[in-house]
């Protein structure tokens, strides 16, 4: 899969991935996230090796935002993408619910 992280949350994306034993690489490809002619933020395309699964309806924010999930190896953590692939944050499950 590739997702588009925000260069400042890279660090921390990698440091999850890399806990969690995912097969990933943060590209030298970078990107401007641009909104209504403003540049919001840097993007840099992050290929990793995680099977999207059905979004969790405990980690829905809200019905009108489509939302893809993709769990991490150890089962309580989702990576959370917007439909572009854009990343969103990381969603952990509460005790007893992974699988």
């Amino acid at each position: 899969m590739e997702i588009y992280v925000p260069k400042d949350h890279l660090q921390a994306v990698s440091e999850v991935l890399t806990a969690e034993k995912v097969n990933f690489e943060a590209t030298d490809k970078k990107f401007s996230l641009v909104v209504e002619g403003k540049e919001l933020a840097e993007v840099v395309l992050v290929k990793a090796q995680l099977l999207e699964t059905e979004m969790p309806a405990l980690l829905e924010e809200a019905p009108d935002i489509t939302m893809r999930a993709f769990r991490l190896p150890s089962g309580k953590i989702f990576l959370l993408t917007d439909v572009n692939g854009n990343f969103v944050r990381f969603a952990t499950t509460p005790s007893g619910w992974e699988r």
